[in-house]
């Protein structure tokens, strides 16, 4: 389990890097080199990335295929509000947002984006280390 939140982890937090580049770069066109991220949104990053990790990895966990439809589905709402409610709060406190219905929507924005990339990227690598384990059984299969 550790090693599946390290990894969501990562992912999290570079996705997260590719919208702050993104958005500095909207921001700021040609004038991005001379934005500088503060030094202590590193750690911010990896911090709130490392909660919604937790968060996801124990969410997905209780979700099998005996869950219903219905079951899968709430899960999924309750998984992206825990995850709204984190990077919201903890972006207000780092300040990483105007608290105005324009900061909050591209925060939301961000935070979609980030779900996105995170939930491709997990799914792609979950799918291609499925597919290996069905090979794998496949040929022990043709062996016998």
């Amino acid at each position: 389990m550790l090693k599946k939140i390290v990894n969501v982890t990562a992912v999290i937090s570079a996705s997260v890097m590719i919208v702050y580049f993104l958005y500095s770069w909207i921001s700021y066109g040609n004038d991005i080199t001379q934005k500088q991220m503060p030094v202590t949104d590193l750690p911010a990053i990896l911090i709130i990335s490392f909660i919604c990790a937790v968060g996801t990895v124990l969410i997905q966990k209780s979700c099998d295929e005996t869950t219903s439809r219905k079951g899968t589905v709430l899960r999924y709402i309750i998984h992206i509000i825990f995850l709204t409610v984190v990077v919201l709060t903890g972006g207000y406190i780092l300040d990483w947002y105007t608290p105005s219905v324009l900061g909050v929507i591209m925060m939301l924005v961000s935070i979609a984006f980030v779900y996105a990339v995170t939930f491709f990227s997990l799914y792609y690598t979950g799918k291609k280390t499925a597919d290996k384990v069905n090979e794998k059984i496949k040929e022990n299969n043709k062996r016998r």
